[in-house]
């Protein structure tokens, strides 16, 4: 018991550590591609999560769009857990 309780309070430990970080000083580009249903989805799915504060409209994610195009490319979020395949291509290819 005591092994599965340190085990859970490790994760614990890790996703809140991973969800620290938040957008509000990355520069915000001009909105100029409108996010559809699908890469909302996959925002609400994935992002939300750690991101809760910087992903309130859509008009927030587009400005954001070249940085979680090019995090999600790179593979460098989600910082934890993966993205489906589909999520993936999702936000790749959003133009």
């Amino acid at each position: 018991m005591k092994k599965s309780m340190g085990f859970i309070a490790v994760v614990a430990i890790g996703f809140i550590i991973g969800c620290i970080p938040n957008l509000k000083d990355v520069p915000r580009e001009k909105c100029a591609a409108m996010p559809n249903d699908n890469v909302m989805k996959a925002i609400r799915d994935n992002c939300i999560k750690c991101h809760t504060k910087d992903f309130n409209t859509k008009e927030d994610v587009c400005r954001l769009r070249g940085d979680i195009i090019e995090m999600v490319r790179t593979k460098k979020m989600p910082k934890i857990g993966t993205l489906w395949p589909s999520y993936y291509k999702t936000i790749v290819e959003w133009k």
